[in-house]
């Protein structure tokens, strides 16, 4: 059985010489990058298993490392362990945030560090069984496939419709678990989709997430009825994945 392989991107060499020989008598295959633009390029080309990130790095920081690996199609899967010098609880969900798998702080305790890497591995072995139905509204298709895939490879099941009129005559048929609409292809025809989710009665318990550029967002009244979540485009798949695994856990725990 091939080795798994492991990317640590971190900018201290005397540390990342010492998590590499521990890794490596783990078992494990090692690779090594000395700043964020080098990490993301190894990440694509060499697709590692897990990828261990430091924050505090030159030109790009491990958040801005973290967000990109999940914005791309090529790595949003690979489970991403922070270990960095900074123990702020700001830091850590901000990690969270950006998709990271695990926080962990140096001086970090090794057996700590290898069951998280042993998990995170299992679970992409074997991935959680999710269940949810989610209905996307929105007419780009190059969207649309994109997140349609990773939603289906994550368990879900999908069904799409480009239009909000269509979407929410799909909705009516058989109320999603989850709509998520975006915001930016019509704004009319958002303002009017979330006006008609809100006005029926047999989708109160179907969650509305609003997909939109940062910019577009920023324009939304967070105050809106009926918007449960705010999802910035392009997707961060791994945060996505994240809030929608929370919202179908806390819809089944109310029934």
């Amino acid at each position: 059985m091939a080795k798994k392989r492991i990317l640590v991107i971190d900018d201290e060499p005397d540390f990342v010489r010492l998590l590499q020989a521990r890794l490596q008598i783990a078992g494990y295959e090692v690779l090594t990058a000395e700043d964020g633009i080098k990490g993301i390029q190894a990440a694509r080309r060499d697709k590692p298993d897990i990828i261990i990130l430091d924050v505090m790095m030159p030109g790009l920081d491990g958040h801005m490392v973290c967000d990109m690996l999940k914005k791309s199609t090529l790595t949003w899967s690979i489970p991403v362990i922070y270990m960095t010098a900074r123990n702020s609880q700001a830091d850590e969900i901000l990690a969270l945030e950006k998709g990271a798998k695990y926080y962990l702080t140096k001086p970090y305790n090794p057996e700590m560090l290898l069951e998280m890497v042993k998990s995170a591995i299992m679970e992409t072995e074997e991935p959680e069984k999710r269940e949810g139905r989610i209905l996307i509204i929105d007419q780009d298709l190059n969207q649309v496939s994109g997140l349609e895939a990773k939603l289906k490879q994550s368990g879900y099941e999908v069904v799409y419709a480009s239009t909000a009129g269509q979407g929410i005559s799909l909705a009516l048929e058989s109320p999603p678990d989850v709509i998520l609409l975006d915001f930016a292809t019509s704004h009319a025809d958002g303002h009017a989709a979330v006006k008609a989710v809100g006005r029926e009665k047999s989708l109160l318990s179907t969650s509305l997430f609003i997909l939109a550029p940062q910019p577009v967002l920023d324009k939304v009244d967070p105050r809106t009825a009926r918007i449960d979540n705010f999802i910035a485009k392009p997707v961060n798949y791994g945060q996505l994945l994240d809030t929608l695994q929370r919202t179908l856990r806390q819809k089944k725990d109310r029934v």
